[in-house]
């Protein structure tokens, strides 16, 4: 993506009632910025807003998650291979992982797809922090990824060893589509 450019996308959930409206600007680095309205896969209304600023290598350097119909708020900032809450207390369960995703959002696909070595067709499994839409939570998991071709990474899960899909993006690495989950309209 060319620098001091901006994109709005509009991503659909494929299984569950869910649209997000995304805006990625690319200028001395990246940052994202969506809404996400709908029900989570457990039927749970949501409607979140979430904001991830990344370095021009897509290195994280801060993410918020926040609820807009509550109170709720995550904020995580990253700091030489370690992470931080809002409040500046070190996570230390979560140090030396370089990833997230956003369960809401098909963004963070983008990250492991910028930023992995990929050799070949070869699987590169990373550590990630995932977002719990249903408990408005973060654990430490793990992903799978492999690059298929320029436009298409084959993601499977760990926990789920079944949920193995060929993912398609677009020129900037941004999600075209992830079958079951996520499609840009």
């Amino acid at each position: 993506m060319a620098m001091n450019k901006t994109r709005t996308i509009v991503w659909q959930a494929l299984s569950w009632l869910s649209t997000v409206i995304h805006t990625h600007i690319a200028d001395n680095g990246f940052h994202g910025h969506g809404i996400a309205v709908g029900k989570t896969d457990g039927d749970i209304p949501f409607a979140m807003e979430y904001d991830i600023k990344l370095e021009v290598d897509w290195n994280i350097k801060e993410l918020s998650i926040k609820s807009l119909l509550d109170e709720r708020v995550i904020k995580l900032v990253h700091k030489d291979n370690q992470w931080y809450d809002g409040s500046g207390q070190h996570l230390k369960e979560f140090d030396d992982v370089g990833f997230v995703d956003i369960s809401i959002s098909p963004f963070t696909n983008t990250l492991p797809i910028k930023r992995v070595d990929f050799k070949g067709k070869e699987p590169q499994k990373i550590d990630i922090i995932y977002f719990d839409e249903n408990l408005f939570s973060l654990r430490r998991l793990q992903q799978i990824y492999s690059k298929i071709d320029e436009r298409t990474y084959r993601y499977q899960d760990v926990e789920l060893p079944d949920f193995i899909y060929d993912i398609v993006v677009d020129d900037d690495g941004l999600l075209v589509y992830f079958p079951k989950l996520f499609k840009q309209v």
